[in-house]
Protein backbone atom coordinates (compact mmCIF):
# COMPACT_ATOMS: atom_id res chain seq x y z
CA UNK A 1 0.00 0.00 0.00
CA UNK A 2 1.23 3.34 -0.77
CA UNK A 3 2.36 5.99 2.05
CA UNK A 4 0.58 8.34 3.27
CA UNK A 5 1.99 12.23 2.55
CA UNK A 6 0.77 14.26 5.60
CA UNK A 7 3.60 17.07 4.54
CA UNK A 8 5.62 17.90 1.88
CA UNK A 9 7.76 20.58 0.69
CA UNK A 10 6.68 22.72 3.27
CA UNK A 11 3.23 22.42 2.54
CA UNK A 12 0.15 20.20 3.87
CA UNK A 13 -2.91 19.22 2.28
CA UNK A 14 -4.21 17.94 5.82
CA UNK A 15 -5.51 19.42 8.55
CA UNK A 16 -6.44 18.68 12.25
CA UNK A 17 -10.17 17.81 12.91
CA UNK A 18 -11.56 17.68 16.40
CA UNK A 19 -15.24 17.56 17.83
CA UNK A 20 -17.25 21.01 18.80
CA UNK A 21 -17.38 18.98 21.86
CA UNK A 22 -14.04 17.53 22.68
CA UNK A 23 -12.34 17.37 25.94
CA UNK A 24 -10.30 19.81 27.38
CA UNK A 25 -7.41 17.38 27.25
CA UNK A 26 -8.60 16.13 23.25
CA UNK A 27 -8.21 20.58 22.28
CA UNK A 28 -4.93 20.52 23.99
CA UNK A 29 -3.53 17.77 22.33
CA UNK A 30 -4.68 19.25 19.20
CA UNK A 31 -2.75 22.41 19.50
CA UNK A 32 0.31 19.80 20.59
CA UNK A 33 -0.04 18.11 17.57
CA UNK A 34 -0.22 20.61 15.47
CA UNK A 35 3.37 22.31 16.66
CA UNK A 36 4.68 19.03 16.18
CA UNK A 37 4.20 18.16 12.74
CA UNK A 38 4.49 21.82 11.34
CA UNK A 39 8.43 21.67 13.46
CA UNK A 40 9.08 18.54 11.94
CA UNK A 41 7.69 19.67 8.23
CA UNK A 42 7.57 23.29 8.30
CA UNK A 43 4.01 22.88 6.78
CA UNK A 44 1.02 24.90 8.19
CA UNK A 45 -2.03 22.19 9.21
CA UNK A 46 -5.10 23.55 10.17
CA UNK A 47 -6.78 23.13 12.91
CA UNK A 48 -10.49 23.29 12.70
CA UNK A 49 -14.18 21.37 14.62
CA UNK A 50 -16.45 18.71 13.40
CA UNK A 51 -18.72 21.70 12.41
CA UNK A 52 -17.29 22.14 9.29
CA UNK A 53 -17.58 20.88 5.57
CA UNK A 54 -15.63 17.65 5.48
CA UNK A 55 -12.80 16.86 3.15
CA UNK A 56 -10.66 13.84 2.03
CA UNK A 57 -7.83 14.68 3.56
CA UNK A 58 -7.87 14.84 7.28
CA UNK A 59 -6.44 14.12 10.55
CA UNK A 60 -9.59 12.82 12.53
CA UNK A 61 -8.33 13.46 16.26
CA UNK A 62 -10.97 12.06 18.74
CA UNK A 63 -14.51 11.11 17.79
CA UNK A 64 -16.35 13.31 15.68
CA UNK A 65 -18.88 13.56 12.95
CA UNK A 66 -16.56 13.58 10.30
CA UNK A 67 -15.13 10.21 11.98
CA UNK A 68 -18.76 8.81 12.47
CA UNK A 69 -19.04 9.59 8.84
CA UNK A 70 -16.60 6.89 7.47
CA UNK A 71 -18.30 4.46 9.24
CA UNK A 72 -15.58 2.35 10.71
CA UNK A 73 -17.83 1.57 13.93
CA UNK A 74 -15.52 1.72 16.61
CA UNK A 75 -15.75 0.10 19.48
CA UNK A 76 -14.49 2.75 22.63
CA UNK A 77 -16.24 0.34 25.31
CA UNK A 78 -12.90 -1.88 25.97
CA UNK A 79 -10.60 1.78 25.77
CA UNK A 80 -11.51 2.99 29.16
CA UNK A 81 -10.39 6.87 30.05
CA UNK A 82 -6.89 6.21 28.44
CA UNK A 83 -6.87 3.76 25.94
CA UNK A 84 -6.64 4.78 21.83
CA UNK A 85 -6.59 3.24 18.43
CA UNK A 86 -4.07 4.85 15.81
CA UNK A 87 -5.41 4.05 12.33
CA UNK A 88 -5.35 5.12 8.64
CA UNK A 89 -8.14 4.66 6.67
CA UNK A 90 -7.96 6.12 3.08
CA UNK A 91 -6.51 9.21 3.49
CA UNK A 92 -7.34 9.82 7.04
CA UNK A 93 -4.85 9.71 10.00
CA UNK A 94 -7.65 8.64 12.74
CA UNK A 95 -6.51 9.01 16.37
CA UNK A 96 -9.44 8.49 19.16
CA UNK A 97 -9.69 6.78 22.35
CA UNK A 98 -11.01 7.46 26.06
CA UNK A 99 -11.97 11.14 25.96
CA UNK A 100 -10.33 11.56 29.54
CA UNK A 101 -6.87 10.97 28.07
CA UNK A 102 -6.71 8.56 25.75
CA UNK A 103 -7.18 10.50 22.61
CA UNK A 104 -4.54 12.58 23.69
CA UNK A 105 -2.33 9.46 24.74
CA UNK A 106 -2.71 8.51 21.45
CA UNK A 107 -1.19 12.14 20.19
CA UNK A 108 1.87 11.35 21.78
CA UNK A 109 2.29 8.31 20.90
CA UNK A 110 1.51 8.75 17.06
CA UNK A 111 4.32 11.36 17.71
CA UNK A 112 6.71 9.37 19.61
CA UNK A 113 6.53 5.91 17.84
CA UNK A 114 5.50 6.88 14.04
CA UNK A 115 7.58 10.06 13.34
CA UNK A 116 10.56 10.10 16.02
CA UNK A 117 9.57 12.60 18.70
CA UNK A 118 10.88 11.71 22.19
CA UNK A 119 10.83 13.33 25.58
CA UNK A 120 13.86 12.49 27.43
CA UNK A 121 12.99 14.55 30.52
CA UNK A 122 10.71 17.60 31.14
CA UNK A 123 14.17 19.79 29.57
CA UNK A 124 15.58 17.38 26.87
CA UNK A 125 13.84 16.56 23.68
CA UNK A 126 14.21 15.51 20.56
CA UNK A 127 12.06 16.21 17.46
CA UNK A 128 13.18 14.92 13.70
CA UNK A 129 13.39 17.74 10.66
CA UNK A 130 11.78 16.92 7.59
CA UNK A 131 10.87 17.95 4.08
CA UNK A 132 8.68 14.92 4.27
CA UNK A 133 6.21 13.39 6.68
CA UNK A 134 5.15 10.06 4.75
CA UNK A 135 3.49 7.28 7.33
CA UNK A 136 2.81 3.35 6.36
CA UNK A 137 -0.53 2.09 6.62
CA UNK A 138 -1.00 1.87 10.56
CA UNK A 139 -3.78 0.14 13.01
CA UNK A 140 -2.32 0.09 16.68
CA UNK A 141 -4.63 -0.35 19.76
CA UNK A 142 -3.32 0.23 22.96
CA UNK A 143 -4.59 0.03 26.65
CA UNK A 144 -2.54 -0.18 29.50
CA UNK A 145 -2.42 -2.78 31.91
CA UNK A 146 -2.23 -0.41 35.10
CA UNK A 147 -4.92 2.09 36.34
CA UNK A 148 -2.43 4.13 38.27
CA UNK A 149 1.02 4.92 37.17
CA UNK A 150 2.96 7.16 39.41
CA UNK A 151 6.83 7.95 38.91
CA UNK A 152 8.22 10.15 41.91
CA UNK A 153 11.11 11.57 40.88
CA UNK A 154 11.17 15.20 40.54
CA UNK A 155 11.71 15.56 36.38
CA UNK A 156 8.18 13.26 36.18
CA UNK A 157 6.19 16.13 38.46
CA UNK A 158 6.57 18.27 35.21
CA UNK A 159 2.70 18.45 33.41
CA UNK A 160 3.66 18.31 29.95
CA UNK A 161 6.52 15.52 30.67
CA UNK A 162 4.15 13.55 32.88
CA UNK A 163 1.25 13.50 29.84
CA UNK A 164 3.52 13.00 26.95
CA UNK A 165 5.20 9.87 28.66
CA UNK A 166 1.26 8.48 29.47
CA UNK A 167 1.70 9.38 33.52
CA UNK A 168 -1.55 9.85 35.33
CA UNK A 169 -0.28 9.99 39.51
CA UNK A 170 -1.07 11.73 41.65
CA UNK A 171 2.36 14.15 41.97
CA UNK A 172 2.66 14.98 38.78
CA UNK A 173 1.38 18.47 38.28
CA UNK A 174 -1.28 17.52 35.16
CA UNK A 175 -4.48 19.92 35.34
CA UNK A 176 -7.75 19.47 33.55
CA UNK A 177 -6.43 20.40 29.93
CA UNK A 178 -3.63 17.28 29.93
CA UNK A 179 -6.73 14.97 30.82
CA UNK A 180 -5.81 15.30 34.92
CA UNK A 181 -4.94 12.52 36.90
CA UNK A 182 -5.71 10.02 39.79
CA UNK A 183 -6.05 12.12 42.99
CA UNK A 184 -5.53 10.99 46.47
CA UNK A 185 -6.64 12.93 49.94
CA UNK A 186 -4.60 12.73 51.82
CA UNK A 187 -2.11 10.80 49.93
CA UNK A 188 -0.50 8.37 52.65
CA UNK A 189 0.42 7.96 56.34
CA UNK A 190 -3.40 9.69 57.72
CA UNK A 191 -4.04 8.09 60.93
CA UNK A 192 -2.75 11.69 62.90
CA UNK A 193 -5.13 13.89 60.93
CA UNK A 194 -7.96 11.41 61.31
CA UNK A 195 -7.51 11.19 64.96
CA UNK A 196 -5.41 14.31 65.73
CA UNK A 197 -2.75 13.95 68.52
CA UNK A 198 -4.30 16.62 70.57
CA UNK A 199 -7.17 14.29 71.72
CA UNK A 200 -4.90 12.30 73.78
CA UNK A 201 -5.21 14.72 76.84
CA UNK A 202 -8.86 14.20 76.93
CA UNK A 203 -9.37 10.61 75.31
CA UNK A 204 -6.13 8.53 75.75
CA UNK A 205 -8.54 5.37 74.90
CA UNK A 206 -8.09 6.77 71.24
CA UNK A 207 -4.90 5.58 71.64
CA UNK A 208 -2.90 2.63 71.38
CA UNK A 209 -1.87 0.55 74.09
CA UNK A 210 1.53 -0.50 74.43
CA UNK A 211 3.23 -2.14 77.53
CA UNK A 212 0.33 -1.71 79.34
CA UNK A 213 0.11 2.21 78.40
CA UNK A 214 -1.61 4.82 76.49
CA UNK A 215 0.46 5.80 74.02
CA UNK A 216 0.87 9.49 72.79
CA UNK A 217 3.35 10.92 70.27
CA UNK A 218 4.22 9.12 66.53
CA UNK A 219 1.74 6.38 67.01
CA UNK A 220 -0.88 4.27 65.90
CA UNK A 221 -4.78 4.86 66.73
CA UNK A 222 -6.92 2.10 68.68
CA UNK A 223 -8.39 0.39 65.93
CA UNK A 224 -11.29 -1.50 67.80
CA UNK A 225 -12.77 2.11 69.94
CA UNK A 226 -16.13 2.16 68.88
CA UNK A 227 -15.59 6.28 69.46
CA UNK A 228 -12.51 6.02 66.93
CA UNK A 229 -14.46 4.62 64.49
CA UNK A 230 -17.45 7.72 64.69
CA UNK A 231 -15.28 10.16 64.72
CA UNK A 232 -13.30 8.56 61.52
CA UNK A 233 -16.02 8.16 59.46
CA UNK A 234 -16.77 11.27 60.53
CA UNK A 235 -13.80 12.93 59.24
CA UNK A 236 -13.47 10.59 56.13
CA UNK A 237 -16.88 11.99 54.69
CA UNK A 238 -16.22 15.57 55.39
CA UNK A 239 -12.60 14.96 53.26
CA UNK A 240 -14.67 13.76 50.66
CA UNK A 241 -17.09 16.85 50.52
CA UNK A 242 -13.77 19.49 51.45
CA UNK A 243 -11.65 17.51 47.96
CA UNK A 244 -14.28 16.18 45.19
CA UNK A 245 -11.33 15.75 43.02
CA UNK A 246 -9.81 13.05 44.89
CA UNK A 247 -11.16 9.75 43.44
CA UNK A 248 -9.02 7.50 46.38
CA UNK A 249 -8.99 8.52 50.10
CA UNK A 250 -6.17 7.11 52.11
CA UNK A 251 -6.61 5.33 55.81
CA UNK A 252 -3.33 4.40 56.48
CA UNK A 253 -1.57 3.54 58.77
CA UNK A 254 1.33 6.16 60.31
CA UNK A 255 5.21 5.40 59.26
CA UNK A 256 6.48 3.78 62.60
CA UNK A 257 5.61 0.63 64.69
CA UNK A 258 3.74 1.53 67.65
CA UNK A 259 0.26 -0.54 67.30
CA UNK A 260 -2.59 -0.74 69.77
CA UNK A 261 -2.03 -4.37 71.89
CA UNK A 262 -5.29 -3.50 73.57
CA UNK A 263 -7.14 -7.11 74.44
CA UNK A 264 -9.64 -6.22 71.36
CA UNK A 265 -6.99 -5.34 69.04
CA UNK A 266 -4.43 -7.57 69.95
CA UNK A 267 -7.73 -10.52 69.87
CA UNK A 268 -8.40 -10.04 66.49
CA UNK A 269 -4.77 -9.56 65.04
CA UNK A 270 -4.15 -12.94 67.00
CA UNK A 271 -6.89 -14.35 65.59
CA UNK A 272 -6.51 -13.70 62.00
CA UNK A 273 -1.78 -13.91 62.50
CA UNK A 274 -1.07 -10.36 61.44
CA UNK A 275 -1.75 -6.83 62.80
CA UNK A 276 -2.94 -6.25 59.30
CA UNK A 277 -6.39 -7.48 60.87
CA UNK A 278 -7.59 -4.63 63.04
CA UNK A 279 -6.64 -2.41 60.10
CA UNK A 280 -8.44 -3.97 57.78
CA UNK A 281 -11.22 -4.38 59.69
CA UNK A 282 -11.42 -0.81 60.97
CA UNK A 283 -11.11 0.50 56.85
CA UNK A 284 -13.59 -2.16 56.06
CA UNK A 285 -16.08 -0.09 58.20
CA UNK A 286 -15.53 2.97 57.00
CA UNK A 287 -15.46 1.97 53.42
CA UNK A 288 -18.71 0.65 53.69
CA UNK A 289 -20.33 3.74 54.87
CA UNK A 290 -18.46 5.77 52.40
CA UNK A 291 -20.29 3.58 50.18
CA UNK A 292 -23.67 4.44 50.49
CA UNK A 293 -23.12 7.82 49.32
CA UNK A 294 -20.12 8.15 47.56
CA UNK A 295 -20.50 4.45 45.78
CA UNK A 296 -17.67 5.77 42.94
CA UNK A 297 -14.82 6.69 45.79
CA UNK A 298 -12.41 4.27 46.83
CA UNK A 299 -10.39 4.08 50.15
CA UNK A 300 -6.92 2.76 50.23
CA UNK A 301 -4.43 1.51 52.85
CA UNK A 302 -1.58 0.59 53.62
CA UNK A 303 0.35 -3.06 53.47
CA UNK A 304 3.23 -2.05 55.10
CA UNK A 305 6.00 -3.08 57.44
CA UNK A 306 3.98 -4.68 60.54
CA UNK A 307 0.70 -4.93 58.49
CA UNK A 308 2.51 -6.14 55.36
CA UNK A 309 1.21 -9.91 55.74
CA UNK A 310 -2.95 -10.25 55.21
CA UNK A 311 -5.01 -11.53 57.29
CA UNK A 312 -6.00 -15.50 57.83
CA UNK A 313 -9.75 -15.00 56.57
CA UNK A 314 -10.64 -11.58 56.88
CA UNK A 315 -10.89 -9.55 53.30
CA UNK A 316 -11.37 -6.35 51.98
CA UNK A 317 -14.63 -4.92 50.94
CA UNK A 318 -15.00 -4.14 47.14
CA UNK A 319 -14.41 -0.57 47.41
CA UNK A 320 -10.77 -0.61 49.36
CA UNK A 321 -7.71 -0.57 47.53
CA UNK A 322 -4.84 -2.57 49.73
CA UNK A 323 -1.52 -0.94 49.17
CA UNK A 324 1.32 -3.18 49.21
CA UNK A 325 4.98 -1.70 50.22
CA UNK A 326 7.88 -3.32 49.03
CA UNK A 327 10.49 -1.30 51.38
CA UNK A 328 12.38 -4.58 53.35
CA UNK A 329 12.93 -5.92 49.98
CA UNK A 330 16.54 -6.71 47.34
CA UNK A 331 16.74 -4.54 44.51
CA UNK A 332 19.49 -5.40 42.81
CA UNK A 333 17.89 -8.65 41.72
CA UNK A 334 14.30 -9.06 40.41
CA UNK A 335 11.35 -10.15 42.93
CA UNK A 336 10.68 -13.16 41.67
CA UNK A 337 14.69 -14.05 40.70
CA UNK A 338 16.18 -13.31 44.20
CA UNK A 339 16.72 -15.63 46.74
CA UNK A 340 17.26 -13.52 49.91
CA UNK A 341 14.84 -14.24 52.75
CA UNK A 342 13.12 -10.64 52.00
CA UNK A 343 12.12 -11.43 48.79
CA UNK A 344 11.14 -14.48 49.52
CA UNK A 345 8.67 -13.49 52.33
CA UNK A 346 7.82 -10.36 49.86
CA UNK A 347 6.68 -13.40 47.28
CA UNK A 348 4.82 -15.32 49.90
CA UNK A 349 2.43 -11.93 50.99
CA UNK A 350 2.10 -10.37 47.23
CA UNK A 351 0.44 -13.97 46.57
CA UNK A 352 -1.70 -14.18 49.56
CA UNK A 353 -3.18 -10.64 48.77
CA UNK A 354 -3.35 -11.15 45.38
CA UNK A 355 -5.66 -14.06 46.31
CA UNK A 356 -7.92 -11.59 48.99
CA UNK A 357 -7.54 -8.00 47.54
CA UNK A 358 -10.56 -6.76 45.41
CA UNK A 359 -7.98 -4.46 44.25
CA UNK A 360 -3.96 -4.28 44.66
CA UNK A 361 -1.90 -1.80 44.48
CA UNK A 362 1.98 -1.92 45.22
CA UNK A 363 4.36 1.08 46.95
CA UNK A 364 7.38 0.09 44.96
CA UNK A 365 11.02 1.56 46.13
CA UNK A 366 13.78 2.80 43.26
CA UNK A 367 16.22 4.60 44.28
CA UNK A 368 18.80 4.39 47.52
CA UNK A 369 16.97 7.16 50.20
CA UNK A 370 20.22 6.92 52.25
CA UNK A 371 22.44 8.30 49.78
CA UNK A 372 20.33 9.61 46.84
CA UNK A 373 23.91 10.29 44.87
CA UNK A 374 25.37 6.80 45.16
CA UNK A 375 25.04 3.94 42.51
CA UNK A 376 22.33 2.01 42.89
CA UNK A 377 22.27 -1.07 40.19
CA UNK A 378 18.43 -1.80 39.62
CA UNK A 379 17.88 -0.82 36.02
CA UNK A 380 17.65 -4.18 34.65
CA UNK A 381 14.98 -5.45 37.65
CA UNK A 382 12.79 -2.61 36.66
CA UNK A 383 10.99 -4.91 33.90
CA UNK A 384 10.65 -8.10 35.52
CA UNK A 385 9.41 -6.56 38.73
CA UNK A 386 6.48 -4.82 37.26
CA UNK A 387 5.69 -7.82 35.19
CA UNK A 388 6.07 -9.66 38.55
CA UNK A 389 3.24 -7.06 40.13
CA UNK A 390 0.92 -7.18 37.12
CA UNK A 391 0.96 -11.19 37.28
CA UNK A 392 0.16 -10.94 40.41
CA UNK A 393 -3.41 -8.96 39.83
CA UNK A 394 -2.18 -5.61 40.75
CA UNK A 395 -3.10 -2.36 38.92
CA UNK A 396 -1.54 0.58 40.28
CA UNK A 397 2.00 1.12 41.26
CA UNK A 398 3.69 3.84 43.02
CA UNK A 399 7.18 4.44 42.38
CA UNK A 400 9.21 6.14 44.62
CA UNK A 401 12.36 8.16 43.66
CA UNK A 402 14.09 10.68 44.58
CA UNK A 403 11.50 13.48 44.93
CA UNK A 404 13.74 16.19 46.82
CA UNK A 405 13.05 19.79 44.99
CA UNK A 406 16.42 19.87 43.66
CA UNK A 407 16.10 16.71 41.71
CA UNK A 408 18.37 14.50 39.96
CA UNK A 409 20.64 12.11 42.05
CA UNK A 410 22.00 8.98 40.44
CA UNK A 411 20.01 8.44 36.73
CA UNK A 412 17.37 10.38 38.15
CA UNK A 413 16.11 11.11 34.61
CA UNK A 414 16.70 8.07 33.07
CA UNK A 415 14.84 6.15 35.50
CA UNK A 416 11.57 7.93 35.45
CA UNK A 417 12.08 7.51 31.65
CA UNK A 418 12.43 4.20 32.30
CA UNK A 419 9.68 3.98 34.51
CA UNK A 420 7.23 6.07 32.58
CA UNK A 421 7.91 3.90 29.55
CA UNK A 422 7.74 0.06 31.31
CA UNK A 423 4.28 1.18 33.17
CA UNK A 424 2.47 1.83 30.47
CA UNK A 425 3.91 -0.96 28.19
CA UNK A 426 5.45 -3.57 30.60
CA UNK A 427 6.34 -5.43 27.38
CA UNK A 428 8.67 -2.42 26.15
CA UNK A 429 12.34 -3.80 25.71
CA UNK A 430 14.43 -2.50 28.43
CA UNK A 431 17.77 -2.56 26.23
CA UNK A 432 15.88 -0.31 23.55
CA UNK A 433 14.51 2.03 25.99
CA UNK A 434 17.69 2.27 27.81
CA UNK A 435 19.72 2.84 24.39
CA UNK A 436 17.35 5.33 22.95
CA UNK A 437 17.74 7.61 26.04
CA UNK A 438 21.42 6.89 26.41
CA UNK A 439 21.78 8.30 23.20
CA UNK A 440 19.29 11.03 23.06
CA UNK A 441 20.65 12.41 26.31
CA UNK A 442 24.57 11.88 26.07
CA UNK A 443 25.29 11.86 22.20
CA UNK A 444 28.88 10.75 21.89
CA UNK A 445 29.22 10.46 24.91
CA UNK A 446 26.62 7.76 25.63
CA UNK A 447 29.09 4.93 25.14
CA UNK A 448 31.38 5.25 28.15
CA UNK A 449 27.93 6.21 30.24
CA UNK A 450 26.33 2.22 28.96
CA UNK A 451 29.72 0.71 29.80
CA UNK A 452 29.73 2.27 33.62
CA UNK A 453 26.23 1.46 34.27
CA UNK A 454 27.17 -2.03 33.08
CA UNK A 455 29.81 -2.27 34.97
CA UNK A 456 28.28 -1.48 38.04
CA UNK A 457 25.30 -3.81 37.39
CA UNK A 458 27.42 -6.87 36.00
CA UNK A 459 29.26 -6.63 39.60
CA UNK A 460 26.17 -7.23 41.50
CA UNK A 461 24.97 -10.03 39.35
CA UNK A 462 28.42 -12.10 39.38
CA UNK A 463 28.91 -11.93 42.83
CA UNK A 464 25.17 -12.15 43.92
CA UNK A 465 25.28 -8.95 46.46
CA UNK A 466 22.23 -7.63 47.75
CA UNK A 467 20.95 -4.18 47.73
CA UNK A 468 18.52 -2.40 50.01
CA UNK A 469 17.58 1.39 49.11
CA UNK A 470 19.61 2.28 52.57
CA UNK A 471 22.74 0.48 51.80
CA UNK A 472 25.71 2.47 52.60
CA UNK A 473 28.89 3.73 50.37
CA UNK A 474 30.89 0.97 51.73
CA UNK A 475 28.40 -1.62 50.07
CA UNK A 476 30.73 -4.62 48.88
CA UNK A 477 30.34 -4.05 45.59
CA UNK A 478 31.69 -0.62 45.71
CA UNK A 479 35.18 -1.52 45.34
CA UNK A 480 38.46 0.73 44.93
CA UNK A 481 39.35 -1.31 41.86
CA UNK A 482 35.65 -0.74 40.45
CA UNK A 483 35.52 2.69 41.28
CA UNK A 484 38.80 3.22 39.88
CA UNK A 485 37.59 2.38 36.39
CA UNK A 486 34.10 3.75 36.65
CA UNK A 487 35.67 6.90 37.61
CA UNK A 488 37.93 6.31 34.27
CA UNK A 489 34.91 5.47 32.38
CA UNK A 490 33.42 8.91 33.09
CA UNK A 491 35.91 10.90 32.63
CA UNK A 492 36.01 9.32 29.14
CA UNK A 493 32.53 10.13 28.55
CA UNK A 494 33.51 14.08 29.85
CA UNK A 495 35.95 14.44 27.16
CA UNK A 496 33.36 13.05 24.52
CA UNK A 497 30.53 15.59 25.33
CA UNK A 498 29.76 17.83 22.11
CA UNK A 499 28.69 20.97 24.26
CA UNK A 500 28.65 22.27 27.84
CA UNK A 501 24.91 21.19 28.14
CA UNK A 502 25.95 17.41 27.60
CA UNK A 503 28.85 17.93 29.37
CA UNK A 504 26.96 18.82 32.99
CA UNK A 505 24.78 16.19 32.64
CA UNK A 506 27.69 13.81 32.18
CA UNK A 507 29.22 15.26 35.59
CA UNK A 508 25.59 14.83 37.08
CA UNK A 509 26.47 10.96 36.29
CA UNK A 510 29.53 11.22 37.70
CA UNK A 511 28.54 12.75 41.17
CA UNK A 512 27.95 8.85 42.52
CA UNK A 513 31.17 8.12 41.84
CA UNK A 514 33.03 10.99 43.20
CA UNK A 515 30.79 10.50 46.09
CA UNK A 516 31.75 7.20 47.33
CA UNK A 517 35.20 8.01 46.64
CA UNK A 518 34.75 10.82 48.63
CA UNK A 519 32.92 8.81 51.61
CA UNK A 520 35.53 5.95 51.38
CA UNK A 521 38.64 8.37 50.93
CA UNK A 522 39.99 6.54 48.26
CA UNK A 523 41.47 9.85 46.75
CA UNK A 524 45.25 10.30 45.99
CA UNK A 525 45.70 13.20 48.99
CA UNK A 526 47.44 15.47 46.17
CA UNK A 527 43.79 15.40 44.02
CA UNK A 528 41.27 15.15 46.55
CA UNK A 529 40.72 19.31 46.85
CA UNK A 530 40.24 19.13 43.06
CA UNK A 531 38.30 16.66 43.00
CA UNK A 532 35.66 18.00 46.22
CA UNK A 533 35.41 21.42 45.07
CA UNK A 534 34.39 19.63 41.44
CA UNK A 535 31.95 17.60 43.59
CA UNK A 536 30.24 21.02 45.33
CA UNK A 537 30.35 23.01 42.39
CA UNK A 538 28.69 20.59 40.15
CA UNK A 539 25.91 19.98 42.81
CA UNK A 540 25.81 24.16 42.98
CA UNK A 541 25.42 24.58 39.75
CA UNK A 542 22.81 22.19 38.45
CA UNK A 543 20.54 22.62 41.81
CA UNK A 544 20.34 19.53 43.27
CA UNK A 545 19.33 20.18 47.28
CA UNK A 546 19.98 16.68 48.93
CA UNK A 547 22.42 14.40 49.08
CA UNK A 548 20.15 12.14 50.79
CA UNK A 549 15.90 11.75 51.93
CA UNK A 550 16.95 13.52 55.05
CA UNK A 551 20.01 15.48 54.39
CA UNK A 552 20.19 18.56 52.39
CA UNK A 553 23.78 19.49 50.15
CA UNK A 554 24.20 21.98 52.45
CA UNK A 555 24.29 19.87 55.47
CA UNK A 556 26.47 17.84 53.62
CA UNK A 557 28.88 20.69 52.58
CA UNK A 558 29.33 21.70 56.47
CA UNK A 559 30.00 17.91 57.12
CA UNK A 560 32.85 17.88 54.40
CA UNK A 561 34.22 21.26 55.69
CA UNK A 562 34.06 20.29 59.42
CA UNK A 563 35.39 16.32 59.10
CA UNK A 564 38.08 17.22 56.21
CA UNK A 565 38.92 20.65 56.32
CA UNK A 566 37.61 21.10 52.35
CA UNK A 567 36.49 24.04 51.06
CA UNK A 568 32.91 24.55 50.57
CA UNK A 569 32.61 25.77 46.79
CA UNK A 570 31.85 28.73 45.31
CA UNK A 571 27.99 30.06 45.29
Amino acid sequence: MKKMILAKDNKTDYRIVVSKSCSKSENHVANDLRYYLGFISNANFGFVTDQTEQTDKEILLGESEHLNKLGLGIDYSGLGNEGFIIKTYRDFLIITGGKLRGTMYGAYTFLEKYLGCNWLSSKVSKSPRSKEIAIDQIDDTEVPSLEYRDVYYTDAFDADWAARKKLNGSFSKLDDKRGGKVSYFPFVHSFDMLIPGELYDRHPEYFPLIDGKRANGYVQRCLSNPEVLRLAKERVLKWIQEHPEARIISISQNDTGNWCQCHECKALDDSEGSPSASIIHFVNEIAEEVHKNYPEKLIDTLAYQYSRKPPRSLKPRENVIIRLCTIECCFSHSLEGCDSEQNRKFKEDIEAWSRIAPKLYVWDYVTNFANYIMPFPNLYVLKPNIEFFIKHNVKGIFKEGNYSSGGNGEFAELRAYILAKLLWNPDDDVDIIIEEFLDGYYGKASKPIKDYMELMHDKVKRFHIHVSIYSPPTSEYLTKDLLAEADGLLKKAERLAEDEETKTRVKIAHLPIQYVMIERDFIDKDKSKEMHLDFIRTIERTGITNISEGKTIDQYRKELLNTRGQPQGHK
